[in-house]
């Protein structure tokens, strides 16, 4: 098959929509992974090329069930600094020490000794890959309808090419003059 007669059945479909919604929900689905890999890199990074540096916990803010952060306080460069961090798994009390390795270039850019970078990092990101989900989902749902409507389609119109086929042939084999009303009586009355 040559590659214009592909393209020619490709542009053919009949509801391109679905097939560019999916391509584009599986890009955004795509996107937090990405970026969950990048920040290990950069995590990686940062604890060989960082600066270690010690850092205390000033607060713990407790914001909803699933979503806590902590305040740091640390000193880099002779300036004091602060900043957040989200906890997830590793939640310490105020006034508790931990470690850092904070970015050269960017002094409010650190990773902690428990693999947390400053900040929060991808949560637009996560967003975009829960709707990239939702789309390439409902997409694929609307892909698998149409078919099941193609065939359900397709299968009325098989059907209704049978019925008229059935009248057909009864009308051209019913004979003139031979066909008759049906006997009232009875078999066994003769």
């Amino acid at each position: 098959m040559a590659t214009v007669q592909i393209l020619w059945s490709w542009w053919r479909v009949r509801y391109p929509a679905y097939v560019l919604g999916l391509a584009v929900g599986m890009v955004m689905m795509w996107l937090p992974v990405k970026t969950f890999q990048d920040n290990d890199a950069w995590e990686s990074r940062l604890r060989v090329d960082g600066v270690p540096a010690p850092a205390v916990v000033d607060e713990l803010v407790h914001k909803r069930r699933n979503s806590n952060t902590m305040h740091l306080r640390y000193e880099f460069a002779g300036a004091q600094r602060q900043a957040e961090v989200g906890c997830w798994e590793v939640c310490l009390r105020a006034g508790s020490a931990v470690r850092i390795w904070v970015n050269p270039d960017d002094p409010d850019d650190f990773v902690t000794d428990f693999g947390v970078l400053s900040g929060h990092r991808g949560r637009l990101q996560g967003v975009v890959g829960a709707a990239g989900l939702v789309l390439s989902g409902s997409m694929a749902l609307a892909v698998i309808a149409r078919l099941y409507q193609q065939r359900r389609d397709r299968r009325r119109r098989d059907w209704q090419q049978q019925q008229r086929d059935q009248r057909q042939r009864q009308f051209v084999n019913a004979r003139v003059g031979t066909k008759r009303k049906p006997s009232r009586r009875h078999y066994g009355q003769q």
